[in-house]
Order: structure tokens, then sequence, then C-alpha cells
């Protein structure tokens, strides 16, 4: 007669863990570091909390679980290879991040935590695909590089004071179609002789006349290309992440038709968050980024 102590596994007995790979001290080092970069925690206070949070781990003899999505990794602390704090083995899958590795060891970062950066570099130069920001009570979403070609745009145009500067930074300043009339009236204004002889020249002949020159002065809020009309761009939240389940979750996207300002409730933004990451998108918050949109607000 056959025991049933023999055949443990056949009483449901929860199978024995598959090994883990244990990582060497400076690997695992690198990977901090890229969890680190994943985090957005880029700051110089920032890198110190979370070097010094892991090595808190470490420690308290604890490990570090390291679980990645293509090349992107992230990680949590655990009890040892064969532990997970409360005596179970690290889950395989955590938000669709697998798990990769453990380092079990000694602190990674001894002593000034600040003194561990990327080799060649005072900052990490790692930057979200997405950025994600808030603005009194309305959500931005857009990719993060378009965000910071339009917040320096924005910025370089308000501080523009000569035509050489506006011309530098790339307003449209010599437009002639729209900014003829406007030019051959500050040339009126600055000189009182000017008679109807004047204006009766050649299109070509008075444009070269009164274009501005560079070192004449410059205001974006009288120009008739920016004074008046929308002129600088906007933040949106549309784009290709804004998909069916997107909208289901924040709602509907609302638009400014008149200066084609897009939003959506700032209230969703930690859910919006979490939904966008889980999904496979690189984005971090940047509430001042966004708020780079309204310099002179």
């Amino acid at each position: 007669m056959t025991s049933v102590l023999e055949h443990p596994l056949e009483f449901g007995e929860p199978e024995r863990p598959r090994p883990v790979r244990v990582l060497e001290e400076r690997t695992a080092r690198s990977l901090v570091v890229e969890a680190w970069r994943e985090a957005r925690l880029s700051s110089p206070s920032g890198r110190v909390h979370f070097l010094s949070m892991v090595d808190g781990w470490l420690e308290r003899g604890w490990s570090i679980a390291f679980y990645r999505l293509g090349q992107r990794v992230m990680l949590y602390s655990c009890g040892s290879p064969e532990a997970w704090l409360t005596g179970d083995p690290p889950p395989r899958l955590l938000n669709r991040y697998r798990l990769y590795a453990i380092y079990t060891g000694s602190p990674l970062f001894p002593g000034d935590k600040s003194d561990y950066e990327s080799p060649g570099s005072t900052a990490f130069p790692f930057v979200a695909e997405l950025v994600l920001g808030v603005r009194g009570d309305s959500l931005y979403l857009m990719p993060h590089a378009d965000a910071e070609k339009a917040v320096s745009f924005i910025a370089d145009a308000l501080g523009a004071r000569t035509y050489g500067e506006a011309r530098d930074h790339g307003l449209d300043v010599d437009d002639r179609r729209r900014c003829l009339d406007y030019y051959v009236e500050l040339c009126c204004r600055a000189h009182e002789d000017i008679d109807e002889q004047f204006r009766a020249r050649s299109t070509q002949d008075l444009w070269n006349a009164v274009r501005p020159a560079d070192d004449q002065p410059f205001d974006l809020e009288e120009h008739p290309c920016y004074g008046e009309k929308p002129w600088r761009p906007m933040p949106t939240v549309r784009g290709p992440w804004a998909d069916a389940a997107f909208r289901d979750l924040v709602g509907a996207i609302e638009r400014d038709y008149q200066t084609g300002h897009e939003h959506a409730p700032a209230e969703f933004v930690n859910d919006a968050l979490a939904h966008l990451r889980d999904h496979g998108w690189s984005v971090a918050r940047d509430d001042t980024l966004i708020a780079g949109f309204w310099p002179d607000a």
C-alpha cells in the first residue's frame, strides 16, 4: 500500500519555485541606476533618496528583485533569493514586468549617494517619451520633446526685444504679405516728413525701405502676427495613446477650436499615469514643464 506522503504533489502541495538568477554586484549596481532613471528621479535629491532606499533594504539583510519590460527595469525589495518577505518566492510577473534576477549582498552605493552619476555627465540623460502635466483643473499629455520645443519657443518669443532676436528665435517677422502695412505705419510714425510719394513706391522698394533692421526694437504684443491672433503652441491630450480605453478613463477630450487648446479633467491624472505605464508608454509627470506654456500668466 502506498503512503500519501510518497506522492505529496498529488494532494496539493505547492510546486517549489524555479531557481532565480542571482546577480554580481557590478551588474546589480548598473540595473539599480537604470531603475532610478526609469523612475524619473533625475534630480540630485531624487537620486540620493532612491539609492539610499535601495541600500537601506540591503542593510536590513533583504535582497532586490529586478523586473524588466523590454529595456525598462523596475525593482522591489525581497528577503532572499528564495523568499519574498513573507516567505513566498518573488512573483514572476508584476504589471507586465517579468522577474529578471535578484541581488543579495552588501550595499551597492556606500558613502555619499550624490556622487553616483552616469559616466561623463552631471545629470542622467533619460527623458520619458511622454510628459503628463496638470495646470488648474486641466490635464495635458504630449510627447516630451514636442513640449520642450514649444515651451522654449514661447519663452524666446516673449523675451525677444529686437527684431534680430525675433529672427534668431524663429519668429516670422519677414512675411511681407502680413507685415508690410504694419512696417509702413511704424516708419511713418518715426518719420513725420514721409509723403505720399514714399507710399507710392513699388512693393519691393517699399519693403526694402521699411523692413526693420536687426537692432530695431520689437514688441510682440503689438506685432500683427502675434499680438492679436493666437500664435503660441498649445499643449494637448490627443495622440496615439488616447485610444478608446484612455478616453473611457478620462472622459471626452475638451477642445477650444479657436486656440487649439485640448485638455482632459485633472482629477484623472493618477489614473491616466497608471494606465499609460501599464500599456507600455514611457511617461512622467512634469507640471512645471506644462506650466511653461503660460510663462506670462
